[in-house]
């Protein structure tokens, strides 16, 4: 076994019995290591590169890292980067123009050329995933990437097959449209829907469960020495913080919905998103979040409601997809234009539940000219580029991963925002008490009961 093979098992053995310790600081991290200027340069490079990391650095944001660690302004790395909605949509078209080409790489063309049926093929005769895949030994103790969950890790290869049948399944034309499609085989039924693969689950004998789920974007993924490092991406939401000349700032939410499946055949789980890859698809999950980023489900969906959960998802995928076929200009995939990792999610939680609850939304809706669902549910998210900024602090505590403020790793956070709430509900009892609004309050309840008797009143009576 190599040295290096040898010392990057080690790290992962170790990673349990350190997970005990509390996250190191981003600015600890760099002072530490920020003699090696070439160690610094390959961190820069890593940051924001995984598919969840919600943003990425742009020329102006890494020259300022660089700025920060020469003049050992250390403490202000654990507030970096720190930007606005639109200031995440200027990082990204200055790294588009950076990277040329490599930025608007052609969309994948998914569609078939002639219709195609095959078995599930679950259970998958895949091997599980190689843990030196997943975390990177990159020098000087650090490791890049995630460890793996033995359990889930196990259940990788079927993880990895459902997710290309259901996103074969989405991609699909919608009914009423010709073209070839794609079908699967479960026992004796045969699908070319995800939901229909949904309810043939279940009436296999499977449980199918949705998770709406809400976790903190790992910007960095760095650990050290087996201790993990705090490496959010800070969200300048622009809400005033009560008491002090400062603005709100919080770490940005991921959000992904889970789809959980257990039963007889198929035990294995996969989660929705759209990356900063440009992606919106089903993807395994098999790695160990780090602690800081904890994890909160805003809602669970069984029965017909998951399997309602999975159609829409399904429509989401397909309508993304062509949306990115039908303008390959945009950068990265469409992200930003097309939404940040929550717009898609936000989506989904519209239609299942009527309102979002996630922050931030960028999504430009008149690019989703296909009509539709996707269409309808892009024109009624509240949007936050620009002047746009309706709902924020609901939007805001709704996206965090915990109900428990006194669980969040960052102090300061945890009294800016009970300063915000509290606020927020001195407001809303204000509204309600004041006493100016009981005659509008009045009126309208006697307009509506008047518009409810005329109603009633011209109902045809129903024949004896």
């Amino acid at each position: 076994m190599s040295r290096v093979l040898a010392g990057l098992l080690g790290l992962v053995l170790a990673l349990p019995a350190a997970a005990a310790q509390s996250p190191l600081p981003f600015s600890e991290f760099m002072r530490r290591l920020a003699q090696d200027e070439a160690f610094v340069e390959a961190v820069i490079d890593k940051l924001g590169a995984s598919p969840a990391s919600s943003a990425m650095l742009g020329p102006l944001e890494a020259d300022r890292l660089r700025e920060l660690i020469r003049a050992r302004d250390f403490a202000r790395l654990d507030r970096f980067p720190t930007m606005t909605v639109d200031g995440i949509g200027r990082s990204l078209r200055l790294a588009a123009r950076a990277r040329g080409d490599e930025a608007t790489a052609p969309p994948p063309d998914h569609r078939l050329d002639a219709d195609l049926t095959e078995g599930l093929g679950i259970p998958s005769d895949a091997a599980p995933p190689d843990p030196a895949a997943y975390l990177k030994d990159v020098g000087h103790g650090v490791l890049w990437g995630d460890a793996l969950d033995p359990e889930a890790a196990a259940r990788q290869p079927d993880g990895a097959r459902l997710a290309e049948v259901v996103n074969r399944l989405a991609r699909n034309p919608p009914r009423g449209e010709t073209g070839p499609r794609y079908r699967v085989r479960l026992h004796d039924e045969t699908v070319e829907t995800p939901e229909a693969l949904a309810s043939a689950l279940q009436r296999s004998g499977h449980s199918v469960v949705v998770r709406d789920a809400r976790y903190f974007a790992n910007f960095g993924d760095l650990i050290l020495e087996g201790r993990e490092v705090l490496t959010p991406f800070w969200m300048d939401t622009g809400i005033p913080v009560p008491g002090t000349d400062r603005t709100l700032r919080v770490p940005a939410a991921h959000s992904q919905h889970e789809v959980v499946v257990r039963g007889p055949l198929v035990n294995t789980e996969v989660a929705f998103f759209f990356g900063i890859d440009g992606e919106a698809v089903f993807r395994t999950f098999e790695t160990r979040d780090q602690r800081w980023v904890l994890g909160r489900a805003a809602a669970l969906y069984e029965g017909d409601d998951a399997v309602e959960a999975v159609r829409i998802l399904g429509v989401v995928i397909r309508d993304f997809a062509r949306t990115r076929l039908a303008h390959p200009e945009l950068p990265f995939g469409g992200y930003f234009a097309l939404g940040v990792c929550n717009d898609a999610n936000a989506m989904v939680e519209l239609h299942m539940r009527g309102a979002t609850s996630l922050y931030p939304l960028t999504a430009d809706a008149s690019l989703f000219t296909a009509g539709g669902e996707v269409a309808a549910l892009a024109a009624a998210l509240p949007i936050d580029r620009g002047a746009a900024k309706r709902e924020r602090v609901e939007r805001v505590l709704g996206s965090l991963p915990t109900d428990d403020l006194e669980a969040l790793p960052f102090p300061a956070l945890r009294a800016d925002l009970a300063a915000v709430e509290a606020a927020a509900r001195r407001s809303a009892e204000a509204w309600w008490s004041d006493e100016r609004r009981v005659p509008w309050l009045a009126l309208g309840l006697v307009a509506a009961l008047v518009v409810w008797r005329v109603r009633r009143t011209r109902r045809p009576t129903p024949p004896a």
